[in-house]
């Protein structure tokens, strides 16, 4: 087992180096012909394995991915008023306010103990955002969602191999799919990783995003990656000792009654389309290429994460993020199954649970 690292490693340089890519312009998304079939099929997947997880048995219906909720939080972003003419879009065009609420969370299809080595997720919603919207899934009018993983590289390449990773899981067989694709298998050995603390994480969108073009043609093929980085950092480390099955939140909680989190907000600009892919979510963007460029900050203030009614609002909260506007509009085929997906079961989720779907405010306190 010792070796299997460098074995994966291996494969995966020969598999990109042998990745011949089309002539590709910046900006530019390459749609599969299949590609709606596959996302309605992925829809079909996933809400026929919730049925059998959690409504045959009469249970509360749980998200898909993401079920375990390590803690909720608000807190404030601020863009900077100090970065490139290029970048002042949407969100980033000013030092504006937005309330925000974050969720944080393990990806497993289950609810597992934070001991268990997991990609760990990050689900940010602000608020009273105005601008021209994407008109789908049209349910939110006035929220931007920002979604991240604690790696910077996604297990799958595109909606196909979303599909075919699930497929594989849900019957059995997803050992035999990951021998099979060396690099999804690389990815999640990085990825799936124990953390000290979530407020020292780096945190990653792993898919691309158009900034601008609406109303300014000079920055149309503007293509960017997200990147958060905690202000300060507690050098707190994974105790398998002493950390128990919710430690995640637990020292959340511990430094959020004492003090305060925060997070830099970056974003990383495509420069060279052969080089950062836009329909490939198994790479990262190398910033010795590319480099990280602030673009505004988010302050979590002190506070408490026990309330029970605290929770359930955020469990009945729904991150997509094409809730949002048009000149952040997320790009490449992972994002184009995000939007019809989870949309489809927030749906089936808040249908079963009885909940009544409501566009928050952000100001909701507890």
């Amino acid at each position: 087992m010792a070796k299997l690292p460098l074995i994966v490693c291996l494969s995966s340089f020969l598999l990109a180096a042998c990745n011949q890519q089309p002539e590709l312009a910046l900006g530019e998304e390459q749609i599969a012909a299949n590609e709606t079939e596959v996302i309605d099929n992925i829809i079909d997947l996933l809400a026929n394995e919730l049925t059998h997880q959690y409504v045959v048995p009469k249970q509360r219906v749980l998200r898909d991915t993401h079920p375990k909720s390590n803690g909720c939080v608000h807190g404030v972003f601020r863009g900077n008023n100090n970065i490139p003419e290029e970048f002042k879009q949407g969100v980033f065009k000013g030092a504006q306010d937005y309330p925000v609420w974050i969720r944080f969370s393990n990806s497993v299809e289950e609810k597992t103990s934070d001991r268990s080595t997991d990609f760990r997720g990050f689900g940010m919603k602000l608020f009273s955002v105005s601008g021209e919207r994407l008109p789908v899934p049209g349910d939110e009018l006035h929220t931007q969602d920002f979604l991240f993983l604690g790696h910077d590289a996604f297990f799958a390449k595109d909606a196909e191999q979303f599909f075919d990773f699930f497929d594989a899981t849900f019957s059995g067989n997803r050992n035999r799919y990951l021998v099979t694709h060396p690099l999804s298998l690389w990815n999640i050995f990085r990825g799936a990783q124990n953390f000290g603390n979530q407020l020292d994480m780096d945190w990653f969108s792993v898919t691309p995003y158009q900034l601008g073009g609406i109303n300014d043609q000079r920055f149309a093929n503007t293509v960017v990656k997200y990147k958060l980085q905690a202000c300060q950092n507690t050098g707190r480390a994974f105790n398998k000792d002493s950390d128990g099955d919710n430690y995640l939140r637990e020292v959340m909680t511990q430094q959020l009654q004492a003090g305060e989190g925060c997070f830099d907000f970056y974003l990383q600009k495509q420069l060279d389309p052969q080089k950062q892919l836009m329909e490939d979510a198994r790479y990262a963007w190398k910033e010795s290429e590319s480099p990280f460029i602030k673009v505004a900050r988010i302050t979590i203030p002190a506070q408490g994460l026990g309330s029970k009614e605290q929770q359930e609002y955020c469990e009945n909260l729904s991150f997509n993020p094409w809730h949002g506007l048009e000149i952040h509009k997320p790009l490449g085929s992972v994002n184009r199954a995000r939007r019809d997906v989870m949309k489809a079961i927030s749906d089936f989720r808040l249908k079963t649970n009885r909940i009544e779907r409501k566009e928050p405010t952000g100001l909701e306190r507890f």
